[in-house]
């Protein structure tokens, strides 16, 4: 250590007379450079041959004082010395003995090395700049501006230009070096011209972009540009590609930085569109040649094949993975939406040409094969895994964004990962860092939309062989509990399979054998390989210590699996309910009976979410299960015993919507939208393509990470910042209410299977239907993203009073026959409801807003129809005043409503007539007609 401080102490006291090596050492300090540089005290010269004009100190021959100035370097200008570096009369220097016959001096002299430097840079640029000092220069301050922040690079760029001349720039300057030196080839100073500009953008992106409208860098009809003229000319033949590596990186800077100036003031959003369309032509042409190259150092191929596609991730990522419903430039990010095109078009094509996607495609084959022969050199290696994982990515971004392309017919690239697919699967089985990726790459391959022809099938393409060792890879992966993400995507890909888009791949992994039989699951469960839906449920055992998320996958794969088999998951071979069926009801009794406000901490949020959810995808098992089953077989009597009891208990709560905070989100985007005008809250909502990252927290639902860059600028983001976050908090707490609410919906939709010959269960069902409807009329509709629950609740409602009714009907022959059903209750609830004014009847009736009423005025008849059974009218005040609310409130407000034209639903059919559908004002004109009907043949109304 001592050693190298001696030897940067002393090319600091020769600076600059030793130039280059001492910028050379800066370069090694790191950020304190821009501190040492700033408060030189000596500068070393050889002084001009024949100076006489200083005298010598009696006390060291060596030591000397100036009798005159002294030009230290030369002015632009000889008669003005603008530009000159002096050092003033009385300044002391000592003698530095030399070899040569010139006296090389060490002035005793305080300055700013950065504006010396500066000067020098431009002295340069007009004499040489295709010199190795134009070169050190750039590099030293480009590390620093890599280096420094905020202010301190911004007085960096001032010190540098304290000595240039008023009319130019460092800019400016840098910018003409560049021109020329890429002008005539010189690798090195284009190389670190470039990188001054990369620096740069993080500072003083304006500059950059304006550098750009005027630079020959590239060409936004396509031809490249001086990028495509270096590396043709000098790159390709000699093999050595550093100068199209820093174009990579400097397009990278771009466009991460044209998210961040969308809102900058006076930017040409145009002329930066048409920048880095040019700039991104020239990298996807790049793309499809580089592997046809030489190189001198192999790490170079690998790198350019990473860098291309890691910008090209990013562009798709920024330009689609929000404001779903806007198309075009106009998109939030619509100044890469040219840039995006291009790469869609060429890599999303459905002709013939798969040069683009050659490389993707041969990354794969060759990592499918073996990487062994790259273990003796493991930098090559280590790239070769980055590049292989990055192709992954870039994949599974592509076959993602043609799904959100409603227009764009499936692609070539689709087809061929198809065919690909062995490939893939042997990368899975011989290489574990790459299994979450392919995975999340089968994922959005079979879940990727095909309205045109259906899905390839993956089974085929597969083969026999292929497809039953990924079965068993698959679960040999399950069983291991190192990588718990990559099982969450195993889990997600079994729910895609199982729901029937992959029918022949489905029936494999149900039944351990390819063209194996779903009624002969049992007998295939002999063969020697395990379905992987047994792997599945054998981690049931573990439930309760696996991740929320991935319980709640595991779950939903069951579910689906359930639906399609015949037989019972939760039965095992002598038909018992196996003992994970205890932990099922656990972690259903637990995430359908906790209270929340919403106002609790994030993390507090995020866990009753994630409970929820798991209980959800609990209730949906059960729920299928039941439903698989029917009355009368074995392996139910638990389950109907549990939730006859506990149904009532946690619907109470499953059906509300606890803690949403509409005050929140309304203010949240008014705000927001008074703030920014031009853009809005609602589009920041991520889309499909990042799927795989749209977890419950503080980035669910608005992408915090794409607003906390686009709005950085502004010192009120902060603020902004936090409600956002507890918008997306709110919004997963909704989410999994909703998963919740639905869950136990299917539920007691099953349960009712169940309840002809079971009184308490009628006795539960029927509360459940007497709490969906007091709910809703304590909740009120909320917002638009509740109607839907609102909806729901009627009709379910409706289905169970209608079921209790065709049961407990004096025709029935079940024991429930003369059941009796409290239709005075559910009338009054139901009036309530639709007489509600968050329900707004009348609204909803004349302009079709929503359709919740709908299921209130089936429930009504029911009700009416009941009543008139059990009991007289004139025996119960309420219930009279309630019928009459009903003939006031919505028989007459409707008719009203009505015009002429809804009579036509009463109009009998002529021969014409025979394929006409009635339209929902119709239908809905005859409900209300039935329900004044009803009215009027209940007793006691007059």
């Amino acid at each position: 250590m001592a050693t190298v401080e001696t030897r940067f102490f002393l090319l600091q006291s020769k600076f600059p007379q030793v130039f280059i090596p001492f910028l050379q050492a800066l370069r090694e300090v790191g950020p304190e450079a821009y501190h040492v540089l700033s408060d030189m005290h000596t500068y070393m010269q050889t002084l001009p041959r024949g100076f006489r004009e200083f005298d010598v100190l009696p006390d060291d021959p060596n030591d000397i004082i100036l009798l005159g100035d002294l030009c230290l370097y030369a002015p632009r200008d000889e008669a003005s010395g603008i530009g000159g570096i002096f050092i003033g009369k009385g300044s002391r220097g000592r003698i530095i003995p030399v070899e040569s016959n010139n006296f090389t001096v060490q002035w005793q002299f305080d300055y700013d090395g950065w504006g010396f430097l500066g000067r020098v840079l431009e002295h340069t640029a007009a004499v040489s700049p295709t010199d190795v000092v134009a070169q050190e220069i750039l590099l030293l301050i480009s590390d620093m501006l890599e280096q420094l922040e905020g202010q301190d690079a911004l007085t960096l760029l001032d010190s540098v230009s304290q000595l240039l001349d008023r009319d130019t720039s460092i800019i400016a300057i840098v910018g003409h070096i560049f021109e020329e030196a890429s002008a005539r080839k010189n690798i090195g100073v284009s190389v670190a011209a470039l990188k001054f500009f990369t620096a740069l953008i993080r500072h003083r992106s304006a500059d950059v972009w304006a550098f750009l409208v005027n630079s020959s860098l590239s060409d936004p009809s396509g031809n490249g540009g001086r990028s495509a003229f270096i590396l043709s000319s000098v790159e390709i033949i000699n093999g050595d590609y550093r100068f199209t590596l820093a174009v990579i990186t400097f397009v990278s800077n771009l466009v991460t930085d044209a998210l961040f100036s969308k809102l900058a003031p006076h930017a040409d959003s145009v002329q930066r569109s048409e920048i880095l369309l040019g700039l991104i032509r020239h990298l996807v042409n790049v793309f499809e040649s580089f592997s046809y190259w030489k190189y001198q150092f192999l790490v170079d191929r690998l790198d350019i094949a990473t860098y291309i596609a890691e910008i090209f991730i990013n562009v798709l990522t920024l330009v689609y993975s929000v404001d779903e419903m806007t198309d075009g430039p106009q998109k939030l990010n619509g100044i890469l939406y040219p840039a995006s095109s291009v790469i869609i078009d060429r890599f999303l094509s459905d002709g013939k040409s798969v040069r683009c996607l050659q490389p993707l495609l041969s990354a794969i084959n060759a990592a499918s094969k073996s990487l062994n022969s790259l273990a003796t050199e493991q930098e090559l290696l280590d790239r070769t895994y980055e590049w292989v994982e990055c192709a992954i990515r870039f994949l599974e971004q592509l076959v993602r964004t043609r799904s959100l392309l409603p227009n764009r017919p499936p692609s070539r690239l689709e087809r061929q990962l198809f065919i690909s697919s062995p490939k893939l699967v042997a990368l899975f089985q011989k290489e574990s860092v790459f299994r979450q990726r392919i995975m999340t790459v089968f994922n959005a391959v079979v879940s990727s939309t095909w309205t045109t022809e259906d899905q390839p099938s993956l089974l085929a393409h597969l083969g026999s062989k292929c497809a039953v060792d990924f079965a068993n890879a698959l679960a040999d992966a399950l069983n291991s509990d190192i990588d718990l993400m990559m099982q969450n995507e195993i889990a997600k890909f079994a729910t895609l399979v199982f729901r029937a888009k992959q029918q022949g791949l489905a029936i494999l992994f149900l039944t351990g054998q390819e063209g194996g039989k779903l009624d002969q699951l049992e007998s295939n469960r002999d063969n020697k390989n395990v379905p992987l839906v047994d792997t599945l449920r054998s981690k049931l055992y573990a439930l309760d210590r696996l991740p929320a998320e991935f319980a709640a996958n595991l779950l939903e794969s069951l579910t689906f699996a359930q639906n399609t088999l015949s037989t019972s998951i939760l039965e095992d071979e002598d038909n018992k309910l196996h003992r994970f069926v205890d932990k099922l009801l656990t972690i259903i009794d637990r995430g359908s009976s906790g209270r929340i406000t919403g106002l609790e901490s994030s993390e507090t949020i995020v866990r009753f979410s994630y409970e929820a959810l798991v209980a959800a995808r609990a209730v949906q098992l059960c729920a299928v299960h039941l439903w698989k089953s029917g009355p009368g077989s074995k392996g139910c009597g638990e389950l109907i015993r549990h939730f006859e009891g506990k149904i009532v208990e946690l619907s109470s709560v499953a059906f509300k919507t606890q803690g949403y905070r509409a005050s929140l989100h309304g203010n949240l985007h008014r705000n927001f939208e008074r703030k920014w005008p031009e853009i809005s809250l609602i589009r920041f909502q991520r889309t499909d393509l990042v799927a795989s990252e749209r977890k419950y927290g503080v980035q669910y639902k608005y992408d915090v990470a794409m607003m906390n860059w686009m709005l950085r600028a502004d010192p009120i983001w902060d603020g902004y910042r936090l409600e956002v976050e507890q918008s997306n908090l709110n919004l997963s707490l909704v989410d999994a209410q909703s998963h919740l609410f639905w869950g136990w919906w299917i539920l007691s939709v099953a349960l009712m299977e169940y309840v002809a010959d079971n009184h308490k269960l009628a006795k539960s069902l029927e509360e459940v239907a007497q709490q969906c409807l007091t709910i809703s009329v304590q909740e009120g509709v909320l917002a638009p993203l509740i109607l839907p629950l609102v909806n729901g609740r009627s009709n379910l409602a409706f289905m169970i009073t209608m079921r209790l009714q065709e049961l407990s009907s004096e025709t029935s022959k079940c024991k429930l026959k003369g059941y009796k059903v409290d239709y005075q209750s559910l009338l009054r609830l139901s009036s309530s409801l639709i007489n509600s004014v968050d329900l707004d009847f009348a609204q909803a009736l004349s302009t079709s807003s929503h359709s919740n009423y709908r299921p209130l005025l089936r429930l009504l008849i029911v009700c009416l129809r009941g009543v008139q059974s059990t009991t007289m009218i004139k025996s119960n005040s309420e219930t009279a005043k309630t019928v009459q609310d009903l003939l006031q409130q919505v028989v007459s407000r409707s008719y009203m409503i009505f015009g002429p034209e809804v009579l036509a639903a009463f109009h009998p059919l002529q021969e014409d007539d025979e394929g006409h559908c009635m339209t929902e004002q119709e239908q809905d004109m005859l409900l209300i007609t039935t329900i004044l009907r009803e009215c009027l043949n209940t007793g006691g109304i007059t």
